[in-house]
């Protein structure tokens, strides 16, 4: 997505740290208490090896029908390929901000986790029209937002990950970009070291 970022390069090199081996806690716990709700189409911008895509398709009920992740590294995108199927699942290669025509207005929901922390922040206005073209009327996107990432060795301005605020959110999706926010809470679980640093929203178009 940031184009000053080889995400390919990381991906052949393995220098993956975001990559934690297993999926988000935030979505695990979501789907835990809300079970059945995520239905339909999904698309997972940013996904990786696909640890989130097979979460979703894993604890999907009989309403789900596909869950496509998408990640502008083919490397990332041959990984997740290798994992066992479990048959609702499949990986595209492709940039969020060129979606292909078969993927607008295509999905129901979309789950969010390491993508929009990921872009360059002046890209934020792009992203969001991106997900909102994804998105049927009413879809739902639920995502996971990094607030605060820096620490000692890591300071504003030199992400990525870049960290964001609620109201920046709210002022992103709700002012500008015709979503309604209709859930914010910081989740119970996270990965360890992002303890209260994470802010889950789920919003509809």
């Amino acid at each position: 997505m940031n184009q000053s970022t080889d995400w390919e390069q990381h991906y052949r090199e393995k220098e993956t740290p975001w990559d934690k081996g297993a999926p988000a806690p935030p979505l695990l716990e979501w789907m835990e208490a809300n079970p059945g709700q995520i239905s339909g189409s999904v698309l997972v911008p940013g996904c990786g090896t696909g640890h989130d895509v097979r979460a979703i398709v894993a604890n999907g009920g009989d309403d789900l029908l596909r869950v496509v992740g998408l990640d502008i590294s083919p490397t990332a995108v041959a990984r997740a390929e290798e994992f066992p199927r479990l048959g609702k699942e499949s990986f595209q290669q492709g940039n969020l901000f060129d979606l292909h025509p078969d993927n607008q207005g295509t999905f129901d929901w979309i789950w969010e986790h390491t993508c929009f922390c990921a872009i360059d922040p002046q890209r934020r206005p792009d992203y969001v029209s991106a997900v909102k073209s994804a998105l049927k009327p009413g879809g739902n996107f639920l995502g996971v937002f990094y607030l605060d990432p820096y620490d000692e060795e890591h300071a504003p301005g030199e992400g990525p990950p870049h960290g964001c605020s609620i109201e920046e959110l709210e002022s992103l999706f709700e002012k500008d970009g015709g979503f309604t926010m209709a859930e914010t809470r910081v989740p119970n679980s996270s990965y360890p070291g992002r303890e209260g640093l994470e802010l889950l929203v789920r919003m509809t178009r």
